[in-house]
């Protein structure tokens, strides 16, 4: 294996790893808490499933002797790598493909009225423009193996190029446009001006994502090269990086939400604070007791009656993590009262003939009773 093909492999490979990572961090997010996956989760995962089978097939290539300076290649090893060349063209438009109409189908869940129309209509024309890179991959000339058409009516190679420059800027202004969205969502939202912001940066990392498309299109002339095998180099790394790099924008608004979780837990341990079943966050308790006291018999009957007023933020219904749309949700504002709650608790001592009980009555909705 040559010097190129290390750097190939190593490369390719710590960005896979990187967006699985990012991936499965995605999903544990979602079905720790119980919310289930959707269909923008099964795209992506299919969208990763891509890119690896792709950078798999780049390693088998290398294998044969692609990027490796005046390799002599067997006729059997050179029509291997041209199969490889074909499969993973579609393999890598592909993952590219998913991995943005995941985020796209995320968006169209938090977008309304003609964002929304928009956000479709992105979607749409990126998914038949990455069709059609697809199928013109087969109506080239070289390299003949895979082509579908004679020699006579096939595409010469910088027909092909051309059009796959033109749908690697046609996938950068949608990546762009998809990190602009976010922006237009978050301005009219009851948060904080650094909470907007916050959202606004997390569910804006596709514009990186545009940014290795751009470059990976202005390497695809280095596909008529006849040096492609050594040149190309650069050009399979940013078709990795693109699909792994969108990969991971996709997940960071998930992961957002997971660190302002571990965040918060974090200070709740190092306060000491009480929070009703993980629901009440970074809020504050405060209870009122009366009691009086009456003789009856022998023994003494008490009655207490608790208010216990919790005042903080609330996490939304359906769970920060759960739902890609509740990161839009502003939660409420710090110091309002959340809850209140009266409780009413009444019992005796224990006197010879009878055993000692309580009764407790929550807001006059159940009642609950015990003797010992």
């Amino acid at each position: 294996m040559s010097y190129f093909g290390v750097v190939l492999n190593a490369v390719n490979w710590t960005l896979t790893v990187l967006a699985a990572v990012f991936l499965v961090l995605r999903i544990y997010c979602k079905l720790s808490r119980g919310r289930g996956l959707w269909w923008d989760d099964y795209i992506l995962i299919g969208a990763f499933i891509t890119t690896i089978a792709a950078v798999g097939f780049i390693t088998s290539s290398i294998m044969l002797g692609f990027a490796t300076p005046n390799a002599v290649l067997s006729p059997a090893a050179s029509r291997q790598l041209q199969i490889h060349g074909g499969v993973q063209n579609v393999l890598f438009s592909l993952g590219s493909d998913l991995s943005k109409t995941s985020f796209g189908f995320t968006l169209s869940r938090v977008t309304e009225g003609r964002l929304k129309h928009i956000v479709i209509f992105l979607i749409v024309t990126l998914n038949i423009v990455y069709f059609l890179t697809i199928i013109f991959t087969f109506l080239k000339c070289s390299p003949a193996i895979y082509s579908w058409l004679p020699p006579d009516t096939c595409w010469s190679l910088w027909t092909y190029i051309k059009f796959a420059i033109f749908g690697g800027a046609y996938s950068a202004i949608v990546d762009f446009a998809f990190a602009i969205i976010p922006w237009f969502l978050v301005k009219d939202l009851n948060m904080k001006r650094a909470e907007k912001l916050g959202v606004a940066i997390a569910m804006s990392f596709g514009a990186i994502a545009g940014i290795t498309a751009v470059i990976r299109t202005a390497f695809l002339p280095s596909l008529a090269s006849p040096n492609f095998s050594t040149q190309g180099t650069t050009l399979v790394i940013w078709y990795v990086a693109e699909a792994d790099t969108t990969i991971i924008a996709a997940s960071i608004p998930v992961l957002r939400a997971l660190i302002k979780e571990i965040k918060t837990s974090g200070a709740r341990y190092f306060s000491g604070e009480k929070y009703a079943s993980g629901h009440i966050d970074a809020g504050t308790a405060r209870s009122q007791t009366k009691a009086n006291m009456t003789k009856k018999g022998d023994s003494t009957f008490h009655t207490s009656r608790v208010i216990t007023t919790i005042t903080g933020n609330k996490y939304p219904s359906d769970g920060d993590t759960g739902s890609d749309k509740s990161i839009l949700e502003a939660p409420a504002e710090s110091g309002k009262i959340m809850q209140t709650q009266e409780v009413r608790l009444s019992y005796h001592d224990k006197s010879d003939n009878e055993s000692m009980g309580y009764e407790m009555e929550d807001m006059g909705r159940h009642e609950i009773r015990r003797s010992r």
